[in-house]
């Protein structure tokens, strides 16, 4: 958990230090350009490519999505965790509403069935928020209804700045449909 944490801040910081970069990189690559045209008129002149403004941008920017990608896997593992662990009682909660524990089994179970798909060109649209409350703890998700596939939702996890609004993984059930 702390180290989730920890990668939620490293991308955050990751992808500034890219976006700081950026105005060098787009100043020095215009240079380039610039100068590198100029060598048609004088082939004697050599012009270096710009390097370190490369570096400077472009690795921040692969740590960010590296690391991205690593806490979406291990914010994926914590939730399964959580609700494949699940035993004894619980209660779930759908928009803050109690639902019967015929439901929640659907709902639990439905959760348990998260795993990373790839995308299709499509966005989450209204979102609904589950609550599961247990002795092992509690958990809140978020579902946001695929905009072209009506029983694909997307699952985010609110806990993570970055997995509260990336998704974590997705699920294709009926479960939802009535909310």
């Amino acid at each position: 958990m702390i180290a989730i944490k920890l990668l939620d801040a490293a991308v955050y910081c990751a992808a500034a230090a890219a976006l700081i970069a950026l105005p060098f990189w787009i100043f020095n690559q215009i240079k380039y350009l610039k100068r590198r045209a100029a060598t048609k008129l004088n082939p004697d002149l050599v012009v270096g490519f710009p390097v370190k403004s490369v570096m400077f941008f472009a690795v921040p920017l692969l740590i960010a999505i590296g690391l991205s990608q690593s806490m979406t896997s291990l914010a994926l593992d914590e939730v399964l965790d959580f609700v494949r662990g699940l035993s004894g009682e619980y209660k779930v909660y759908v928009n803050h509403e109690p639902v019967s524990d015929a439901d929640g089994e659907k709902i639990v179970s439905a959760l348990r069935q998260t795993s990373s798909v790839l995308g299709h060109h499509s966005h989450p649209t209204k979102r609904i928020r589950v609550d599961i409350n247990s002795e092992q703890g509690n958990i809140t998700l978020e579902l946001g209804r695929d905009s072209q596939i009506s029983e694909e939702y997307w699952v985010f996890y609110p806990k993570y700045s970055l997995t509260s609004t990336n998704e974590i993984g997705r699920i294709t059930t009926p479960v939802f449909d009535q909310y």
